[in-house]
């Protein structure tokens, strides 16, 4: 009888000793709560609600509070102020706030959701700024989650020392894109012809100052037409209904560029945009515009012509400008970085212009590039509009 009040004893004893628990097996007592914007129309936050749902399996510790931001009311008004207060310049989703640190886009929080969970989790003591904002508390600086997790992927480059992966990919898209984009036959016939009429005029100081104001003109004209259309983009970017759309767009200018190239394979078909009487009348009008003796109303001519030709080459290459700055809208991006990367986008789009016009000043000619170049910008543009095409229609998360 003694041994049995023993082992119960013992046993008692095992039940009251103290145990070890690990992160991955917390309990209520540092339960972590997980904040969820996001919208029942977008792809995007399919994705994470599927991640989400695997991810909390054995993850008793963590309590998912979903805010539907379409269905308005309280929703609605809570996300835009947690963006507001995070300083979010796009009001996109999905979106998480965990504490004070905030994640956007489907793979920042991938990447970096576990890690702000096991920071929390090893640091209890922390606010919850959705909560604060919710009761109407005031928000603290000291509410906020500083650290970096560093949850983008990095290269290292020669020279240039370490940059994020995402970030390289929109620069060398600005540069190569840009850069066939500026390879468009419905703007370079006008260079053309206007390199021609000025050489003529053996000035190079009037040369340098007509021709600088054309493709300079055309330069600010392009960045305005493309950061008004980031603008639009930005607030719809994650709605399927659109990325659909845009992805359709994507490949019917691809289609028009690839039979474009075809064409031009086998005769020089020049921009089919432009029709005959309205290339005459630009003709007419660049004629007067030089020859005019006043150097002013000559300057404020070319510009008036510069955008003119932007205008009607956004019919001609439209597919291009639209594709990258969709792309910026998918990328949690501040208003200056969106920016800069248009900024470098339209300085390669001006690269071929400068080029063409630099060499004519110094060597009183003109080169011979013509539709040359111009029919393979149009099938590099056409393979690159039909990928990202597809891309947005059945793989939008790529660009996120």
């Amino acid at each position: 009888m003694k041994i049995y009040l023993k082992l119960i004893l013992g046993l008692l004893l095992l039940f009251l000793i103290p145990v070890n628990i690990n992160a991955a097996e917390v309990v209520e007592d540092d339960e972590i709560v997980v904040h969820y914007f996001y919208s029942s129309t977008c792809t995007v936050c399919r994705e994470v609600t599927s991640f989400l749902d695997e991810y909390l399996v054995d993850k008793d510790y963590i309590t998912l509070v979903k805010y539907n931001v379409l269905e308005g009311g309280e929703y609605e008004d809570w996300f835009i102020e947690v963006t507001e207060t995070f300083n979010r310049d796009n009001l996109a989703y999905p979106y998480i706030i965990i504490g004070g640190k905030d994640l956007q886009g489907l793979y920042e929080i991938k990447a970096d959701i576990d890690k702000v969970v096991n920071y929390y989790l090893d640091n209890p003591d922390y606010s919850d700024i959705v909560e604060k904002i919710k009761n109407n508390e005031v928000v603290l600086p000291s509410d906020f989650l500083t650290e970096d997790f560093n949850g983008g992927r990095t290269v290292t480059l020669p020279l240039i020392g370490e940059i994020e992966l995402a970030s390289f990919s929109l620069l060398l898209g600005a540069v190569f894109i840009g850069l066939i984009d500026g390879f468009n036959p419905c703007a370079m016939w006008i260079l053309i012809f206007l390199i021609t009429m000025l050489i003529n005029l053996k000035d190079r100081k009037k040369i340098w100052i007509l021709g600088l104001t054309f493709v300079l003109t055309s330069g600010i004209v392009y960045y305005i037409i493309m950061m008004s259309w980031l603008q639009l983009v930005i607030q719809v970017a994650l709605i399927q209904a659109f990325q659909i759309f845009i992805g359709i767009l994507a490949l019917v200018f691809s289609f028009i560029s690839l039979r474009h190239f075809n064409r031009q394979r086998k005769i020089d078909s020049g921009c089919e945009v432009t029709s005959v009487e309205s290339k005459r009348k630009l003709i007419v009008r660049a004629k007067k515009v030089i020859n005019n003796n006043n150097l002013w109303l000559a300057i404020l001519g070319i510009a008036g012509i510069a955008i003119t030709v932007n205008v009607i080459e956004l019919a001609c290459s439209a597919g291009l400008p639209v594709i990258y700055t969709t792309m910026l809208a998918y990328n949690d991006l501040s208003s200056f970085q969106s920016a800069m990367y248009i900024l470098v986008y339209v300085i390669f789009f001006m690269f071929d212009d400068l080029l063409i016009f630099t060499i004519a000043v110094i060597t009183f000619k003109v080169t011979g590039i013509s539709s040359k170049y111009a029919k393979y910008s149009n099938l590099f543009g056409g393979i690159i509009m039909f990928v990202l095409g597809i891309i947005l229609i059945f793989f939008p998360q790529i660009l996120l």
